[in-house]
């Protein structure tokens, strides 16, 4: 296979997960207030993502197509974060937001693959960006080195929101989780 169709079947595969997040956030419980900046901070990741790529100084990024082997493996590793994330978001059903923010009748999900970690979709986001990095580089090079600070933040940030609304249940969950990665962090 062509080595030029992987790095379209990665494009293919962000644009799927995108139109499934879009459609499934129909209907989940509203934030108690609004996060504007999070909404423009994560935009503008993603536009940055795509934007430097194009610049002199980051054509070094540009390393795609790779062979058809790396390409196969990136392509695994891709889908792989990208079930994973689906799993998560499934998990968490209505419970599920964009920004880090305390929602209507809130509920501590700790099934599905939140029994392994507290993270699960900045986990699994990081792997489908790393796999499409091997594959696309580019903008995903990027979106990689933006998300990672990013969703690093943001998991201190809902631990200490989850600590807030559940002060009973969240610290003996989060003792016997790991954030990111099992058994490690």
């Amino acid at each position: 296979m062509n080595p030029a169709t992987f790095v379209w079947i990665i494009y293919g595969l962000w644009v799927l997960l995108v139109l499934y997040l879009t459609i499934s956030a129909i209907g989940a419980k509203r934030d108690t207030q609004g996060h504007l900046l999070q909404s423009f901070g994560i935009l503008f990741a993603m536009i940055a993502a795509f934007a430097l790529p194009h610049l002199e100084i980051f054509r070094f990024v540009n390393f795609a197509p790779v062979s058809p082997s790396l390409s196969t493996i990136g392509v695994i590793i891709t889908v792989v974060g990208m079930m994973l994330f689906v799993w998560a978001r499934q998990t968490l059903g209505r419970n599920w937001s964009q920004t880090v923010s305390a929602k209507e009748g809130p509920e501590l999900v700790t099934s599905g693959p939140y029994r392994h970690v507290r993270h699960p979709m900045y986990s699994s986001g990081l792997i489908a960006c790393i796999g499409s990095a091997m594959v696309a580089g580019g903008a995903f090079v990027f979106l990689f080195v933006f998300l990672t600070p990013l969703f690093l933040w943001r998991v201190g940030a809902e631990d200490r929101l989850m600590s807030q609304q559940f002060p009973n249940e969240y610290p003996a969950y989060k003792e016997r989780t790991k954030a990111l990665i099992p058994f490690v962090w």
